[in-house]
């Protein structure tokens, strides 16, 4: 039945993206965080689904979409530099096995191409609401329904990715503290009265998915997306009073072995083995970087065994925290840090192109934000801050996974990018008026067809 489901939607996807590119993109962002052929067991498992919707989406840009704009911007150019550059750094990697470097470049490639794609396409409110839409379908409708699970267990459900790159439960904290801001942004911009109350429930059930991952960076960061939006909101003191109320009595109804994980986050670096395994990570990738600090490894650089292997002697006086030796038969650890992910993969030139990249997209979205509270856009402002909050959310909780070059990031910034280069449009079609003058922002060319 599911084999026959995918099919049938992959016939339905091909068939509106040759007619709406649009929805070729969010199609192709469904399928690449969903990854529906792993939920198969049947014939559906052979289709190349992710393949086939970017093929179409492609042809349909370039048969299909009139009046094409090549417009990048500022973080269009930077995520074309930081591509050259991982290609640069895989030509030149120190991975025992070449072949496999190679792969995650293609795979990373094909993240790259979704950006470029949707900053491409998109282009009016409706294009922005389906990839978002998109979004929520994939990551908190899942994360929805593995906190019922979690809630008729009684807290015993363990919340853990089912298919796709956020199987390990950190990524899928992750993922769901990212899309939090959008379910907000729907809540907001939704007409429809049902719809608003079924998002409402889906936000408490994501909320509650974070703490069924029992992820401390997932917590962390939900922590600091609570604060970002309490500091945004205008009912400042009566969401204290309430949080004053309601936190300290949900506390005592958490699980047991949550309060228990949770409590160990100011003596990880010390008593938990799994931070203490980063710690050895972050240093492996940071003398990566020292000693190749222009090309650093290449791709999963301090996952390779020869590497990993090569600096182990020296982690524990390196840095300024002492960590225990890494025993010999201690299998290589992921980065779990975006951050020291890119350092030890692409040294520290790689690194500076990937911050100025995170950078650009910052000031990009806080310049947009600024803008829409000028015209005073209601909707632009609901927007933008989604896109802000949703950058924090990665920022922060980008410190505890190896997702450096995650689909739903580059989703994220593409959308940054197309507020940024086409605020002028989107400004023009949500006053109504066909010739508004926007202060500070450039004519834009006549918009194609959806």
């Amino acid at each position: 039945m599911r084999d026959l489901l995918l099919v049938g939607f992959l016939f339905v996807a091909i068939f509106y993206a040759f007619k709406r590119p649009y929805l070729g993109v969010a199609a192709w962002v469904w399928i690449a965080l969903t990854a529906p052929a792993n939920w198969a067991f049947g014939f559906s498992q052979d289709f190349r689904l992710n393949l086939t919707i970017v093929l179409v989406t492609a042809l349909a840009y370039v048969f299909v979409q009139k009046q094409k704009s090549f417009k990048l911007g500022g973080i269009g150019m930077l995520v074309i530099l930081f591509c050259f550059w991982t290609f640069i750094t895989t030509l030149f990697n120190n991975n025992s096995s070449p072949s496999y470097v190679w792969y995650i470049f293609t795979e990373f490639l094909k993240v790259a191409a979704l950006f470029f794609f949707l900053v491409l396409i998109v282009r009016k409110r409706l294009h922005i609401d389906t990839i978002i839409w998109a979004l929520i379908l994939s990551v908190s409708s899942y994360a929805g329904m593995e906190a019922v699970k979690f809630i008729l267990s009684g807290g015993g459900h363990k919340v853990v990715g089912r298919a796709g790159i956020m199987i390990d439960r950190n990524d899928l904290a992750v993922a769901i503290n990212m899309c939090i801001p959008f379910i907000v942004y729907l809540i907001q911009s939704s007409k429809h009265r049902l719809v608003r109350h079924g998002l409402w429930l889906l936000l408490g059930l994501n909320v509650i998915a974070i703490i069924g991952t029992g992820s401390r960076g997932g917590f962390i960061g939900l922590a600091i997306l609570a604060l970002a939006f309490w500091w945004r909101s205008r009912h400042k003191l009566i969401w204290l009073l309430l949080a004053a109320l309601v936190l300290p009595v949900a506390y005592q109804y958490t699980p047991e072995q949550w309060r228990e994980r949770q409590s160990t986050i100011q003596t990880a670096a010390t008593e938990d083995g799994s931070f203490i395994g980063r710690l050895w990570a972050w240093k492996i990738s940071s003398m990566i970087a020292r000693d190749d600090p222009l090309t650093g490894g290449g791709f999963r650089a301090v996952t390779d065994p020869i590497l990993w292997h090569s600096y182990a002697p020296y982690t524990p006086v390196f840095g300024p925290i002492d960590t225990p030796e890494i025993p010999a038969d201690k299998a290589p650890k992921a980065a779990h840090n975006v951050y020291f992910q890119v350092l030890g993969d692409h040294g520290v030139v790689g690194f500076i192109i990937f911050m100025l990249l995170l950078l650009s997209t910052f000031l990009a979205s806080n310049q947009s934000l600024k803008l829409m509270r000028k015209h005073k856009n209601d909707w632009g402002i609901q927007l933008c801050s989604a896109l802000y909050l949703s950058l924090i959310g990665y920022a922060v909780t980008g410190a505890n996974v190896s997702l450096a070059y995650f689909d739903l990031a580059y989703t994220l910034y593409g959308l940054i990018a197309v507020v940024s280069l086409r605020r002028q449009e989107l400004l023009t079609e949500h006053s109504g008026h066909d010739a508004v003058k926007v202060t500070g922002l450039q004519p834009a060319k006549t918009q194609g067809t959806a």
